[in-house]
């Protein structure tokens, strides 16, 4: 039996609930005495298998370099292994933890495009070295100062030479087929991928390029070639796996293969289209004099509290994410236009900012769980809680827009557990009228008495802000009841 002293100083252990198809390994998170630690219980061979992958110099190169995540193979003497153990597990390698994690579908266009360049450089290397990827999921992928990192180790298997790299078409389900889609079309694969995990088959794409769509760069080859294949071996009866079995790829094939789906995918591009909210930095409704003052009541709060963990909610291009940027851990950039995320990953790239991670959800239907039980792609606000949390400009677009109760959207906010700076428009501001003006409800809970009240039940107000003549308020605001 454990005393209370053992309990205290034993790590909780969670299981992550994306990690579990892959019968080599699962991840856990242990947690205890503000540690946290990311470790992936191996079976034998995988801890084989592993030990073997970790002594390879492209391989420690490739972690050096950040490509790939950061990964120790754990002694027996490290009490993380005795509690794989005590789970089934032979061995146990350790992670370096992310600070938040997204999934592909949240990703704007060159998010994606830089995630498939990647698994497409480390598969060349892999390749060249002996070894290959056994899959080609984005799912394996995930973003450490605003680059993308590989996070599954054990996709690393040894190639038998000749062997039929058997990812290629779910790289083309998940990576290609979407870029192609709203590259060629300026359809949005956002919504796609969500609402099918394991991507876009070929079958379902070829839908999506008729006529002479089909002739777009890299369709007939990915796509239509493949798609046809596809309804001849199920007229058949026949598998895929079935149709693999047997077939060799020399490496020459495969490299060759590689090097055309680089220059593919390195051609593929989407340029944002101007809007209201791309161009948001220029076209709001600020004088220059109020504008500043905004921002320096952002960059107060942010430089006194410096969080580790930042959301900017309605976070249009990130003039406000930029600024939280300079003193906070890693901020969270969350908009429902595909082209304001787009043009903000662009400038974080090009200006260095690299604390930044853009996504493209309608705040109004956030990411919810998926997968496996919901619990295998965590909901949005269900994967870590942030530290402090901008919603500047957003309450009317959530209730006029979106028809979100304002009482619900502050509950929300409450139980997010986090210091949050809120700003609220006022019904006599030009940009309420306006976008009321398209509305048949007049919205009548939407005031600014009502608005302190609902704040009052959840927040303490620690700091306000009066802007445009009164018509805008910014309030600082710290949840009631924190420990």
């Amino acid at each position: 039996m454990q005393t209370a002293e053992q309990n205290v100083c034993t790590p909780q252990i969670s299981a992550d609930g994306g990690s579990f198809r892959d019968p080599s390994g699962r991840v856990y998170h242990l947690d205890g005495l503000g540690v946290h630690r990311v470790v992936r219980g191996l079976s034998a061979a995988a801890a084989e298998t592993t030990e073997r992958l970790l002594s390879e110099s492209f391989i420690q190169r490739l972690i050096a370099e950040g490509d790939i995540i950061r990964t120790t193979l754990l002694p027996h003497g490290d009490s993380a292994v005795s509690q794989m153990e005590e789970m089934g597990w032979a061995a146990a390698a350790e992670h370096e933890p992310l600070e938040f994690i997204t999934w592909p579908y949240e990703w704007p266009f060159s998010m994606l495009k830089d995630a498939a360049l990647l698994q497409l450089r480390l598969l060349d290397t892999a390749v060249r070295n002996g070894w290959i990827l056994k899959d080609a999921t984005p799912f394996n992928i995930q973003w450490r100062e605003a680059r993308p990192v590989f996070i599954d180790t054990p996709s690393f298997v040894p190639w038998d030479s000749g062997e039929f790299w058997q990812g290629y078409r779910q790289f083309c389900s998940t990576f290609l087929i979407p870029l192609m889609i709203t590259a060629h079309l300026r359809i949005p694969f956002q919504p796609l991928l969500r609402s099918r995990l394991d991507g876009i088959p070929p079958e379902e794409a070829a839908k999506y390029f008729s006529g002479m769509r089909k002739f777009k760069r890299g369709v007939l080859s990915h796509i239509w070639f493949p798609a046809k294949a596809e309804r001849r071996m199920r007229s058949s009866g026949r598998s895929d796996r079935t149709a693999r079995s047997g077939r060799r790829q020399p490496k020459t094939m495969l490299l060759a293969l590689l090097d055309s789906l680089l220059r593919l995918v390195n051609r593929l591009s989407y340029t944002p289209a101007d809007s209201d909210w791309s161009q948001y930095s220029e076209t709001h409704s600020y004088d220059d004099k109020d504008y500043e003052t905004k921002k320096r009541f952002v960059e107060k709060h942010t430089s006194e509290l410096r969080p580790q963990l930042l959301w900017d909610l309605g976070a249009n291009t990130g003039t406000f994410s930029r600024i939280a940027a300079r003193h906070s851990g890693a901020v969270v950039a969350v908009d429902g236009d595909q082209d304001a995320a787009e043009i903000l990953y662009q400038r974080t790239l090009k200006e260095g900012e690299r604390n930044i991670i853009p996504l493209v959800m309608d705040l109004a239907n956030l990411s919810p769980g998926q997968g496996w039980a919901g619990r295998e792609r965590a909901a949005f606000d269900r994967r870590r809680s942030p530290d402090m949390v901008l919603c500047l400009a957003l309450l009317h677009h959530m209730r006029v827009s979106a028809n979100i109760p304002m009482s619900l959207f502050i509950e929300w906010l409450r139980g997010l557990d986090a210091t949050a700076i809120v700003e609220f428009v006022s019904r006599d501001d030009e940009m309420f009228r306006k976008l009321i003006s398209a509305k048949s409800e007049d919205y009548p809970d939407y005031t600014k008495e009502n608005f302190r009240r609902e704040v009052d039940k959840h927040f303490t107000v620690r700091d306000k802000l009066d802007l445009k003549e009164g018509n805008r308020e910014m309030l600082l605001l710290e949840p009631k009841g924190l420990a």
